[in-house]
């Protein structure tokens, strides 16, 4: 008996098998890829709101404290110097108020930008996917 004859035929074998992998792999990737960058732009759109009501919050919050630092060099300054008014009427009781006008649409835009949330799931149609795939490879491993 030829021993060639028993050989697989150049389509099957381990080659075959691990081209045919390869390919099937590459195109599961493919689509969870497409699939997650879909749902990445949603999510992206989703929480742009959110994020740029938090950031304007803390831009706002910072520059209050900065107006404050420049009203405290006020007071120390006129409490230093006699001669210098220490009022609300002139650049340092401007400087506070604009402060306080920061500080209260900083707190607001923050605290809003904090409380909004997706109206639907996010990453819905990955996470289902993924738990069907589980529940199939539990039933493949019971059998």
């Amino acid at each position: 008996m030829d021993p060639r004859e028993n050989t697989p035929p150049p389509s099957e074998g381990l080659k075959a098998e691990v081209t045919s992998f390869l390919r099937d792999a590459s195109g599961y990737l493919q689509l969870r890829t497409q699939l997650f960058g879909i749902e990445a732009k949603e999510a992206g759109q989703a929480y742009r709101t959110k994020l740029t009501l938090i950031l304007a919050g803390a831009v706002l919050i910072f520059l209050a404290y900065l107006l404050m630092v420049v009203a405290a060099i006020g007071i120390i300054t006129a409490l230093i110097d006699s001669e210098t008014d220490l009022s609300f009427s002139n650049w340092i009781g401007g400087t506070l108020i604009t402060a306080l006008i920061h500080l209260l649409l900083g707190l607001f835009s923050y605290r809003t930008g904090k409380t909004i949330t997706p109206k639907e799931p996010l990453f819905e149609y990955t996470r289902n996917e993924l738990q069907k795939e589980q529940e199939w490879l539990k039933q493949k491993r019971k059998r």
